[in-house]
């Protein structure tokens, strides 16, 4: 979802002395969302945290990724909720992948914190709730799902990824055409037709406006 403002950083203390965070604010539809990230935000300056991770969570849950990654930093700092690193991993991946840059360093300090099995856990997470908006019809879904394949898992998998970018290219999709060849360079020759298939069969079952 988008807001009506450029993207801004903006660095409110919640570690004192230790910390410094960065909260992201993108494009939104809607006065109201507009409204509720400002208070999460207020929410943090006056150190309510907890009213904060709040407010962060619905907007989360609604795959708004700016508050997906300032979710990610309040679980990972332990701020108005335990400590919750599995969580926090989940929702810095869904906010890189929605293009939150900062995200990835987040991630990536998680990523330090959590044994492998439940980094898996958080992986299989990802991809569910990528699943669930694309069977729901959210197309920005699909681009993401098919770096998910690239950047997320242990090793890439390209003919995943191709499939999806495929898909990506068919609905018109920014970037997707590109990021198709780019995958097709890397998958077998011989397994291409079929790949090919199952995107047109995974197309058609599809239902995006």
């Amino acid at each position: 979802m988008r807001r009506s403002a450029l993207q801004v950083v903006r660095l409110l203390g919640v570690l004192t002395c230790i910390m410094m965070m960065s909260w992201h604010s993108a494009n939104a539809t809607t006065s109201e969302s507009d409204a509720q990230f400002a208070e999460a935000v207020a929410a943090v300056k006056s150190r309510d945290y907890s009213r904060a991770v709040e407010l962060f969570r619905q907007q989360a849950e609604s795959n708004q990724h700016d508050a997906q990654y300032n979710l990610a930093v309040l679980l990972k700092a332990g701020k108005g909720t335990p400590q919750d690193f599995l969580n926090g991993l989940i929702w810095s991946w869904s906010a890189y992948l929605g293009g939150i840059e900062a995200a990835e360093d987040l991630a990536d300090e998680l990523l330090d914190l959590v044994p492998e099995t439940s980094v898996e856990t958080a992986r299989e997470a990802v991809a569910t709730r990528l699943q669930a908006r694309i069977a729901d019809g959210e197309k920005p879904a699909v681009m993401q799902f098919a770096r998910y394949h690239l950047e997320l898992l242990e090793e890439a998998d390209y003919e995943r990824a191709y499939v999806w970018y495929a898909i990506g290219a068919a609905l018109g999709l920014e970037g997707a055409i590109e990021a198709r060849d780019d995958a097709l360079g890397d998958v077998e020759s011989e397994k291409i037709v079929d790949l090919q298939t199952e995107a047109g069969t995974i197309f058609e079952d599809l239902k995006f406006d």
